[in-house]
């Protein structure tokens, strides 16, 4: 599977004629494998690592979904999709030179990755679409999987949904195929494909939460160092409660990893610092995000740092996205990632904390807390639910 698909860009939907030329000669066999193999020769015939779970209902073979998914997950697809409708946003500026092929991209990689690819860059804040293009990029990763499963006796329907945590306000979901009738019998299968983040550390987040007095004081002293206008004795503004700091702790753990997945560093410098339309989807990208949270933005991006090519420092830009604007209060500013799921935590979590303060106090609660939201956090995966059913 590829990185993040907005590091490649999404598409308006396909042209069927020219995505059936792209559709891969080994995905063209696809439909009459699975309506032929016999299930055993399917899962020796891969080599995949998740974890699958099967469930079957009536007579439906409660293998099938099974072997759907085993043979999605390791063939490959090609897609070719458009950028077009970036050229619409607001925060978009179009570079100077362009030309016929500039929006125009072509993706590689499994049917499955891909559809977790397409989850995530439909990544939402608030039920809020962050890029302009997640929805036509999942047309087009819908459109191959239907053609890949050409010839088979079944109808399908696969769920893709990217939440980095249980009930988290950003999340992302990508479908492909029909929703099953409500009295067709079902087949069904739910596995793991990778996001392209790196997981949170369980144990900084629950160190930091259970030390969060020492590290709001810590983190308040840095900034304060370097911007004297914070007053380094404040509380955290604009969150309510006494976890208040253990919410900002846990959520700068996490925001931290979401903003290097969606911005890895490395590949988003070599982007600011390209003249052409990689700069300008990268920047895109990025007021798109602080303005989702927020109402901060990077100002201009051709004078000011971090997004201006000449100063370009994507660590910079991300640090930005994650605890706001420079002479804020940082991890408080309202507009940042950080206090976003600090306290969208409260909410995502509300009955999990209320059972746990009916019967925990002083440090055990706070324990019991703490290994709640580090449980529930798994960004780096996406969860794939394969449904088939007889037409």
């Amino acid at each position: 599977m590829g990185h993040f698909a907005s590091e490649r860009g999404v598409s308006t939907v396909v042209d069927v004629t020219l995505a059936l030329l792209l559709i891969s000669a080994s995905v063209l066999i696809l439909g009459t494998y699975l309506a032929t193999v016999p299930d055993e020769q399917a899962r020796s015939a891969t080599d995949h690592d998740s974890t699958v779970t099967a469930a079957s209902h009536g007579d439906i073979d409660g293998l099938s979904a099974t072997r759907t998914t085993e043979v999605l997950s390791t063939s490959t697809v090609t897609v070719t999709y458009s950028l077009e409708d970036v050229r619409e946003q607001d925060t978009f500026s179009e570079p100077v030179i362009i030309n016929e092929q500039t929006y125009t991209r072509t993706d590689h990689g499994s049917a499955l990755g891909l559809l977790a690819d397409a989850a995530v860059t439909n990544h939402r804040i608030d039920g809020e679409p962050v890029l302009a293009y997640g929805e036509e990029y999942e047309d087009a990763v819908d459109w191959a999987i239907r053609q890949a499963l050409l010839g088979t006796d079944r109808e399908f329907y696969i769920v893709a949904e990217w939440e980095p945590y249980d009930g988290a306000g950003i999340n992302g979901t990508a479908t492909a195929g029909e929703r099953p009738p409500p009295t067709a019998d079902v087949s069904s299968t739910t596995t793991m494909v990778s996001s392209g983040f790196s997981a949170v550390d369980a144990d900084e987040l629950e160190k930091n939460w259970l030390a969060a007095d020492d590290w709001w004081d810590d983190w308040i002293d840095d900034v304060a160092d370097d911007h004297p206008e914070i007053d380094d004795s404040s509380d955290v503004p604009r969150l309510k409660g006494t976890d208040n700091k253990s919410y900002a702790a846990a959520g700068t753990v996490i925001g931290d990893e979401i903003v290097d997945g969606l911005f890895p560093p490395k590949s988003s410098q070599y982007a600011l610092e390209d003249q052409g339309i990689r700069r300008a989807l990268k920047v895109y990208h990025y007021q798109s995000m602080v303005e989702t949270i927020g109402d901060f933005s990077f100002r201009s991006a051709e004078t000011h740092r971090p997004l201006a090519r000449s100063n370009a420092r994507a660590e910079a830009a991300n640090h930005k996205v994650l605890v706001g604007q420079d002479g804020g209060y940082d991890v408080t500013d309202a507009d940042a990632l950080a206090a976003w799921i600090a306290a969208d935590i409260p909410r995502a979590f509300a009955e999990e904390f209320d059972a746990i303060d009916d019967h925990y106090d002083d440090d055990e609660r706070d324990e019991q807390k703490a290994e709640t939201v580090a449980d529930a956090v798994a960004i780096e995966d996406v969860t794939i639910t394969i449904q088939i059913w007889d037409e």
